[in-house]
């Protein structure tokens, strides 16, 4: 009996711990809404005169990231060794290279970037570029490496 009660005590503890080192106490809770206003957030956050690239982070989580990504000039050619990218471009027009491919693509394109692939964006319009993008996983700068062309 006494083996019985001591082992219904540590269970909880010896579950918080194994939730801690795997990161499940940090979980948000179902159902609960990350919302962010993209409008609202691009107002705020402008890209500055002198920036070719300003990215804010609007949703997160463990798994993913929803970022606001704003594009003056041209990124230089890059890849993610683990990130794969959903781009929605919502205003603008640009020079989408993907691996040798390059595409123009104007506000309503959508478009997958699986990870490894070298990938680059030129903005041929007067004005900034706005994409809406998600990643999986979670947006991470050091996951981004820059090709040097020949």
């Amino acid at each position: 009996m006494r083996i019985a009660a001591w082992k219904s005590t540590l269970t909880p503890f010896l579950l918080l711990a194994a939730c801690v080192v795997t990161g499940c106490a940090h979980a948000e809770p179902p159902g609960t809404p990350d919302i962010a206003d993209l409008m609202a957030q691009l107002q705020r956050n402008p890209i500055g005169p002198g920036e070719d690239l300003r990215i804010t982070t609007l949703v997160e989580s463990r798994e993913m990231s929803g970022l606001l990504v704003q594009v003056r000039g041209s990124l230089p050619p890059h890849f993610h060794k683990l990130t794969q990218e959903v781009v929605c471009m919502l205003s603008g027009e640009g020079l989408l290279r993907l691996g040798a491919d390059r595409i123009p693509i104007k506000a309503g394109a959508v478009v997958r970037i699986q990870a490894g692939l070298v990938h680059t964006f030129t903005n041929t319009g007067p004005v900034p570029a706005v994409f809406f993008v998600v990643t999986t996983p979670r947006w991470d700068e050091q996951d981004r490496f820059v090709v040097k062309e020949p």
